[in-house]
């Protein structure tokens, strides 16, 4: 993996060209049926849920689009879900728990959506249903990063057994430009990332990221996934409820007393 500062690494994961959570989708599931609208208020097309086939196994998968062109971006608000985004997630979660399916997350999102609309209709509370139930699920739960996850919004998918990266990618609690910005207002002169651990290796380091896939050569980029995800899911076979319960709490308090 080469060295890159976070300055080059955020032009990677926000370009046009970055592998899109559709095209993995397409690649990597069969028999794909998409799931629309959250029953109350009606659908965010930032966010793909669904059920399909991953080697000849049930799964649910949900997948946030930012676009990548302008009318996409607009189309799917930059990837900064709505509240009907995380109760359509909340809608897939709670039926791969019935039938017993893993449940796979591709990530790449600013963080949570800030209209006024989303807030009027409870996003405090979608947000925070979504990661109260994906952190009790009693199936395998992965969350994989494909560019950018920030804020609450992005850990309402990722309270998950095993979170992936890919080696570019990005995950914290704030974006760069929010925590640059308060750094600036303490006169502080540091990198955001050196204040607060955003990239895949640092989150490897303290426990929190479980693998990171190499992003070169590109030709193969899905191959590896395909590969680590098979993987990821094979590691928790035998788990019942209880275990894969616990195993999620026990790796995120890990984090907290190393931290």
């Amino acid at each position: 993996m080469s060295e890159k500062t976070l300055e080059e690494r955020i032009k990677l994961v926000r370009s046009p060209k970055r592998l899109t959570s559709q095209q993995l989708i397409s690649q990597l599931v069969t028999h794909f049926f998409e799931v629309h609208g959250d029953r109350q208020l009606g659908d965010d097309p930032a966010v793909t849920a669904g059920v399909g086939l991953f080697h000849h196994h049930p799964v649910t998968i949900i997948g946030i689009n930012r676009g990548t062109n302008i009318q996409q971006r607009r189309e799917f608000n930059g990837g900064a879900v709505r509240v009907t985004g995380y109760r359509k997630a909340l809608r897939v979660i709670e039926a791969a728990e019935k039938f017993d399916r893993p449940v796979i997350s591709f990530i790449n999102m600013p963080g949570a959506d800030a209209s006024v609309f989303s807030e009027q209709h409870g996003q405090s509370e979608a947000i925070a249903d979504l990661i109260l139930k994906i952190g009790q699920l009693k199936v395998v739960n992965v969350a994989l990063f494909l560019g950018e996850g920030h804020s609450g919004g992005a850990l309402a998918f990722s309270n998950a057994n095993a979170i992936l990266m890919l080696e570019n990618a990005l995950f914290s609690v704030a974006s760069p430009e929010a925590v640059q910005a308060i750094l600036k207002n303490h006169d502080d002169t540091r990198e955001a990332s050196e204040f607060l651990p955003m990239m895949a290796q640092q989150l490897k380091k303290i426990g929190l990221v479980d693998d990171i896939i190499d992003e070169t050569p590109t030709n193969a980029l899905v191959q590896r996934i395909d590969d680590e995800l098979v993987a990821t899911l094979q590691s928790f076979e035998g788990l019942n409820a209880d275990q894969l319960k616990k195993q999620r709490q026990t790796k995120f308090e890990h984090v907290l007393k190393l931290n």
